[in-house]
């Protein structure tokens, strides 16, 4: 037996059941007219002609009306299943009718017309009543309204006729009726399975796509809480920062200065906990587009161990390097910090022995480089966890030496955007190795291009005295980046915002060289929008410009991106700060 419809899918089931009868409906009534002509023409001289054209004028003003019943009452809501109910009943009624009409009149007419009229009477009605099967079986109801009062009189009528023939026939008659009517039955429940399992379907689809988009506004929730709480960590990180740089540009004692690196390598921790997340959502945003060029895997490997080695050294490990003369397509930045970042965790989770980073061939036209350690292994069961967000094995206190737990989920992010498959083996106590493949080259690298793309960011020259006007509507930030850049040697005007910096501007004569602006300012503004009113009153576009912000909302990066400006992200290393200015005015006088 067939579980009942639940109340979800009842209704749309009823609804879609409606349709396809609606559908039937004109070929149904068709071939009334039809068969009801063809009997008419061949009864012509056996039954009076007064009773057959009464008859076929009767079939045609009931099929017309049943016809416009079906078109005039039909719900024009397709979920008004009221609607959809009382225009059943009308085509019930129609139907049984219809029945009637045919049933009636050739019972009447089986007990007079001649035998070969009688069996063309039966092959009608046999023809008709199977097409009926195939208009009416999406109903039940309406099948029966039909097919009951069609078939029971005239076989009825031939079972009174004393003619062995006839009554045999009007048994087969019954019989054929049961059997219709029980094929009629599984067609039914056929076609209601059907339709009830594609709306439930249809209902499980919907509720995933609910669920998938309560997940998706969750994220949304939760990657805008993160990216505001970031910021307003970020602002006194960043004013922290400044104020350490103006300090280690001021004459102080030992002990003075001692305490100066002690908070500075404080504010370092925080700052480089805060560039994880940035380059997650830089990932996460699609902002970072890889530059694929051919890269020298020698040349990256030595630079390598050379920046790591001291690393290595000072925790008591060999690190050890076996270069390959090969030449790989990748984007050497984006290469550089995985291998780094592979680097990094090896070293920080070996306690004795080796780290080894080396390339092995992987097949016809792929290299695979591996950095292997000694230390304390990976279970099957966390091969997949390492790769999440500040997920860490054996470090339950969170120790900052340990690392922040964002490194992994960095390098399997960047190896997805790059391409390059990333593998993971582990053996508990003994050690552990990532491999990452890597298509060779068609070409050789240009070395200065790929060196100067390998290297981390190096502090460019000093930058010449420039008049810098500052948009910052954090006070102390504002002020800490005034001081910073003032003992550079630059000409500061600083204001909260856009408005605010034009009236202080207007006494100082000359246009900016640059403009330094926070990105979410005050009543909904943008750093963008506070760098356009400024060049709008310089009536110049060309106006060097720097964002900073606290901001790592994925969505805000695009925004960013977009428009092309150079971004930095709170904390700002002051260093780092003096070589991108140095950089943005050096571009503008060669421009001028």
């Amino acid at each position: 037996m067939k579980p009942p419809l639940p109340p979800s899918s009842a209704a749309p089931v009823f609804a879609a059941r409606m349709n396809a009868l609606r559908r039937n409906l004109p070929f149904a009534l068709l071939g009334v007219l039809l068969t009801s002509g063809l009997v008419a023409t061949a009864l012509h001289g056996a039954i009076p002609t007064a009773q057959l054209l009464l008859w076929a004028g009767a079939n045609v003003l009931l099929t017309a009306a049943r016809g416009w019943i079906a078109w005039r009452h039909w719900p024009q809501d397709g979920q008004d299943i009221a609607g959809f109910r009382r225009w059943h009943r009308l085509t019930l009624a129609g139907t049984v009718l219809g029945g009637l009409l045919w049933g009636l009149p050739t019972g009447w007419w089986m007990l007079q017309a001649p035998l070969a009229h009688q069996m063309f009477l039966v092959i009608g009605l046999l023809t008709m009543g199977t097409g009926a099967i195939y208009a009416y079986c999406i109903d039940l109801a309406v099948l029966y309204g039909f097919q009951v009062p069609y078939f029971l009189p005239p076989m009825l009528a031939m079972g009174l006729v004393p003619h062995p023939l006839l009554q045999v026939m009007s048994l087969a008659g019954m019989l054929y009726l049961f059997v219709t009517l029980a094929f009629a039955h599984r067609m039914f429940r056929t076609q209601v399975d059907s339709l009830r399992l594609r709306f439930e379907n249809l209902d499980l689809l919907k509720r995933v796509q609910q669920e998938k988009e309560a997940a998706v506004r969750s994220d949304l929730a939760k990657s805008r809480f993160l990216a505001a709480a970031s910021h307003d960590l970020r602002q006194p990180m960043h004013a922290l920062s400044l104020f350490v740089g103006v300090l280690r540009g001021q004459a102080l004692p030992a002990s003075s200065r001692e305490l100066v690196d002690s908070i500075s390598r404080a504010a370092s921790a925080m700052g480089a906990l805060f560039e994880g997340l940035l380059n997650l959502s830089r990932l996460d945003a699609g902002v970072v587009v890889p530059r694929m060029q051919p890269v020298a895997l020698d040349v990256l490997i030595e630079q390598l161990a050379l920046e790591f080695g001291p690393q290595a050294q000072a925790r008591g490990l060999q690190l050890r390097a076996h270069p390959s003369a090969t030449v790989v397509q990748s984007d050497p930045a984006l290469l550089g910090r995985i291998l780094r970042n592979l680097l990094d965790n090896a070293i920080r989770h070996t306690a004795r022995g080796a780290v080894l980073i080396g390339c092995r061939r992987a097949g016809a036209g792929a290299v695979r480089v591996e950095v292997w350690d000694t230390g304390p292994g990976i279970p099957p069961e966390e091969h997949e966890r390492v790769f999440w967000e500040f997920h860490q094995l054996g470090n339950p206190e969170r120790e900052r030496s340990k690392g922040l737990g964002l490194g992994l989920a960095i390098v399997r992010r960047t190896a997805a955007l790059l391409r390059h498959p990333l593998v993971l083996r582990s053996r508990v106590g003994r050690g552990t190795v990532f491999g990452l493949t890597l298509p060779l080259a068609q070409l050789q690298p240009v070395d200065d291009v790929a060196d100067a793309a390998m290297a981390p960011d190096a502090p460019g020259h000093a930058p010449r005295p420039a008049r810098v006007f500052v948009i910052e509507d954090d006070a102390p930030s504002r002020h800490g980046l005034q001081l910073l850049l003032e003992g550079w040697g630059h000409r500061v005007v600083s204001a909260a915002s856009a408005d605010e910096l034009l009236a202080l501007a207007a006494a100082v004569p000359g246009k900016p060289d640059l403009i330094v602006s926070d990105y979410r300012l005050r009543e909904h503004l943008t750093g963008i929008d506070a760098i356009d009113r400024v060049r709008e009153e310089y009536n110049d576009d060309a106006i060097a410009a720097l964002l900073v912000s606290g901001d790592t909302d994925p969505q805000r990066l695009i925004e960013v991106a977009q428009r092309g400006l150079p971004l930095l992200h709170k904390p700002v290393d002051p260093a780092h700060l003096r070589s991108t200015i140095a950089r943005l005015l050096a571009d503008a006088d060669a421009s001028s």
